[in-house]
C-alpha cells in the first residue's frame, strides 16, 4: 500500500544534513589548526631550550627567621658557565655549583660542591681570581640544590649560600660571610 507513494527527501532533512556536515568539517578543521599551532609552539620551545643562559639567577624576596624555617621564595642560583675554572680536585666529581657576590666585594664568588667518596662531599668557595676562601671536606649529605639568601637579615646584608639537603624539612646548611671569613654557622641542622 505505501509502495505506491513517491519517495522524496524533505527539504528540512537536506538542510539538517548540510548543517551537520558543515559542523563536522569545522570541528576537524579546528582540531587540525590546534595540532598545527601546537607543533609550531613545541618546535620553537625546543629551539629556545637548546640555548639556555647558564648564568641566570632567579630572584625573589628571601626571608629567613633564626629558627631556620625557610621561606619558599628564595632565589635559586644556577651553576656558573662550564668555562669557569672551578678547580675540581683530581678524583672528585662535580655535584653542584653556584656563583654570587656573597662578601660584598662586587665580584662573584663560586661555591663548588663535589663528591669525594661514598658518603663524603667537599664544599669550597673560590674568589673571582681563583683563591680558595673556604674549604670543608666533611659534608656527609649531598645537597639537592643551592639557593642564595641573607642568613640573618637583622644582623647582615651579605648573601649566603643555602645548601638544601631535603626539601621543606629544615635539613640545610648555610655557608656565609661573617665579615672576615666564610663559615658554616654552628646552629645549622644539616651538618
Amino acid at each position: 500500500m505505501w509502495d505506491d507513494l513517491p519517495k522524496r527527501t524533505s527539504s528540512s532533512n537536506k538542510i539538517l544534513m548540510t548543517i551537520i556536515l558543515v559542523l563536522v568539517l569545522g570541528a576537524f578543521g579546528y582540531v587540525g589548526y590546534l595540532l598545527y599551532k601546537n607543533a609550531n609552539n613545541s618546535s620553537s620551545k625546543t629551539a629556545s631550550l637548546s640555548t639556555p643562559e647558564e648564568n641566570t639567577k632567579i630572584s625573589g624576596s628571601p626571608n629567613i627567621s633564626p629558627s631556620l624555617n625557610v621561606s619558599p621564595s628564595v632565589s635559586i642560583a644556577l651553576s656558573p658557565s662550564p668555562s669557569a675554572n672551578m678547580q675540581i680536585p683530581a678524583g672528585e666529581t662535580l655535584v653542584l655549583s653556584s656563583n654570587a657576590d656573597t662578601n660584598g666585594d662586587g665580584k662573584e664568588e663560586i661555591l663548588v660542591v663535589t663528591k669525594i667518596s661514598e658518603g663524603k662531599y667537599h664544599a669550597y668557595v673560590l674568589s673571582a681570581d681563583g683563591q680558595i676562601l673556604f674549604d670543608n671536606k666533611e659534608l656527609t649529605q649531598k645537597p639537592i640544590r643551592i639557593a642564595t639568601q641573607t642568613y640573618d637579615p637583622s644582623k647582615e646584608s651579605f648573601l649566603s649560600w643555602m645548601m638544601v639537603f631535603t626539601e621543606q624539612s629544615g635539613n640545610l646548611a648555610f655557608i656565609h660571610w661573617n665579615g672576615t671569613k666564610y663559615e658554616i654557622p654552628q646552629e645549622n641542622s644539616g651538618i
